[in-house]
């Protein structure tokens, strides 16, 4: 069972690479390559939205992005629903339910926080993942399909709460 919790400054730097490289690993990444920055500015994400890491010990095993109406990082979200994005788990603490916790670690602020609804937008190819969201009682959300480049689509989901 990982720990969850806001990641450190100091953290920033593995949590994006932890971020680049599960993208990569799974051949979710556009193929100029141009999100990869992105990922890897976690730093970036821990000031304009929130990001949560999962720990094994002290170690950084994976990372997810909450991102709140107003937050720079919105995609797809619209008032009244939390959006989630760049989940990642490291490939050795793949298989460990670590996905799971950081899932369920963003459904428990968002019910805190009394939204309605949690929104995410994922690759049509990243297969696991989305068996992942099924699993937990998310269902697809077509009209928010989108492509953010030729050769990504990006599938909505949503879980009311």
């Amino acid at each position: 069972m990982a720990t969850i919790r806001a990641a450190l400054p100091a953290e920033h730097a593995v949590v994006g690479e932890i971020a680049a490289k599960a993208y990569a690993d799974t051949g979710n990444l556009p193929a100029d390559g141009s999100y990869v920055s992105e990922l890897r500015n976690a730093a970036d994400r821990a000031v304009r939205a929130e990001l949560l890491v999962a720990l094994d010990g002290d170690r950084p095993v994976g990372t997810v992005t909450v991102v709140r109406p107003g937050d720079a990082y919105v995609e797809i979200a619209r008032p009244g629903e939390v959006e989630f994005r760049m989940l990642a788990v490291a490939s050795e603490a793949s298989g460990r339910g670590v996905g799971r916790q950081l899932v369920e670690a963003v459904l428990e602020r968002a019910r805190g926080e009394g939204f309605g609804r949690v929104v995410l937008c994922v690759s049509e190819t990243a297969e696991s993942p989305r068996r992942l969201y099924e699993r937990m009682g998310f269902r697809r959300l077509p009209d928010r399909d989108w492509r953010p480049t030729d050769d990504i689509r990006l599938l909505g989901y949503y879980l009311d709460l």
